[in-house]
């Protein structure tokens, strides 16, 4: 296993207890207001956040640019 997917499942796991129990490291992170979603604790849960991560990446601009100099993004 390589660096990139121990920071990959390190990231999704945080997501995951975050939206599912507003924790992190056992110290709440989201305050007394915040309503659990449970689902993120589930395993479907993990492809939901998988799901959000990737939409996340893919909007971000990290500069790709093709053979010609031209963006691959639009």
């Amino acid at each position: 296993m390589g660096l990139g997917f121990t920071l990959s499942l390190t990231i999704l796991g945080s997501v995951r207890e975050i939206l599912g129990n507003g924790t992190i490291f056992g110290v709440k992170a989201l305050g007394e207001g915040f309503k659990p979603a449970v689902m993120m604790l589930m395993p479907p849960g993990a492809f939901l956040a998988l799901g959000l991560l990737a939409g996340l990446v893919n909007k971000l601009p990290f500069g790709r640019e093709g053979q010609h100099g031209r963006s691959l993004r639009k």
